[in-house]
């Protein structure tokens, strides 16, 4: 299961922070994940780029690069960390943080990789001033197929 491997995948989110409560906002949104994986043995080094056509109803366009330390092989946990761009914010200075689990199908040179995350982040670190500090914490589920060796 070493070895670096390359694929793409689909992502579902589910605002469940303060967010959520506010009527123009849409708590669901489903995105497009870009994904390069370093494994070796147990540990995995990920890095992901998600695009989100239609972020929170904005109708515009969310692009969110991530990078995870995951532990475990067939079953595996780990911790991310990102940032989102979102009409003329990019949070460099206020990353999310993401916990997240998941299952991974290996089959040769194929693998399946499906997962649920929680992310930490707040509605200022995403061009959303006006809203303070109201929460934009996310329950996510997704899945991802990647080839290599």
């Amino acid at each position: 299961s070493a070895g670096t491997r390359i694929g793409g995948g689909l992502h579902y989110l589910k605002t469940v922070g303060d967010m959520k409560d506010v009527p123009e906002f849409d708590d669901n949104a489903f995105g497009f994940i870009a994904s390069i994986a370093f494994s070796g043995g147990l540990v995995r080094f990920e890095g992901d780029v998600e695009f989100i056509p239609d972020y929170a109803g904005s109708g515009e366009l969310m692009w969110a690069p991530q990078g995870y330390v995951l532990l475990g092989s067939f079953i595996y946990g780990g911790v991310g960390i990102g940032v989102g761009h979102l009409g003329g914010g990019f949070g460099w200075q206020d990353p999310h943080y993401m916990l997240r689990a998941g299952v991974d199908f290996m089959l040769g040179s194929l693998d399946l990789d499906v997962f649920a995350s929680y992310r930490f982040e707040k509605a200022k670190d995403l061009a959303f001033d006006e809203l303070d500090n109201d929460s934009l914490n996310s329950l996510t589920f997704g899945a991802i197929i990647r080839f290599g060796g």
